[in-house]
Order: C-alpha cells, then structure tokens, then sequence
C-alpha cells in the first residue's frame, strides 16, 4: 500500500513537473548557441575571455542536462545564459583586439613624432 501511494505521489510530481516545464526546446537553439559559443572562440574568447566562454560552455551543458531530463524552462533560462555569456566573451575578445591595435598604432605615431623632430633638428642651420 505504501509503496502504491509513493509511486502515485512520485508519477503526480513527475507529470505536474513536465505540464509546468512547457514545450521541449528545439534543437535549433541548441545548435544556435553552440554557433555562439564557436563564434566567441572565433574571435579570441579562448586567450582573452576564458572565464566567460567556460561560463558559457557550463550554462550550454547545463541546459542540455535540463533538456534531457524533460526540464524545458531550466534548459530555456541556461541557453539564454549561455548565449549571453558568449556574447559577452566574444565582445571582450573584440576589445582586447582593438585595444591591441590602437596600442601598436600609438607607438607608430610616437616612432613617427620621434623621427619627424629629427629630422627638422637635422635642417635647421
């Protein structure tokens, strides 16, 4: 009898479960995120941002976890997490790049100033 009761209890808690976690999460979005997370890799997310493309990594396998267990809401709210947290490393990456390049375009500039005053020191009589 008591295991009769758990059993209906445990069965009323799983369909209640699966009636509240809504639609399954298409495989599309999945598919999606992983593009984000390759794109943020892409941009030097792995030298640059490691922290944000392994959070993203987590929250993606984290959502696949939720997905597999019936969980679509859980998975839902971790894909947006993941993707969020790609986008963030990828524009990280971006920024360390531009920061990069302008670094190397100011000592360019000062290469330049320098060589300019020698060279007006040079022609003045």
């Amino acid at each position: 009898m008591r295991r009769t009761i758990a059993s209906i209890s445990c069965a009323a808690a799983l369909a209640t479960a699966c009636a509240t976690s809504g639609p399954p999460v298409p495989a599309q979005q999945m598919t999606e995120t992983e593009a984000a997370i390759r794109g943020a890799e892409n941009a030097g997310a792995a030298e640059n941002s490691a922290q944000l493309l392994d959070r993203s990594r987590k929250a993606l396998a984290a959502a696949k976890q939720a997905a597999s267990r019936g969980d679509s809401e859980e998975s839902r709210r971790q894909i947006d997490e993941a993707k969020a947290f790609a986008a963030a490393a990828e524009a990280q990456a971006g920024a360390e790049k531009v920061k990069r390049q302008a670094a190397d375009l100011k000592q360019q500039a000062d290469e330049l100033e320098s060589k300019v005053r020698q060279l007006q020191e040079r022609a003045r009589p």
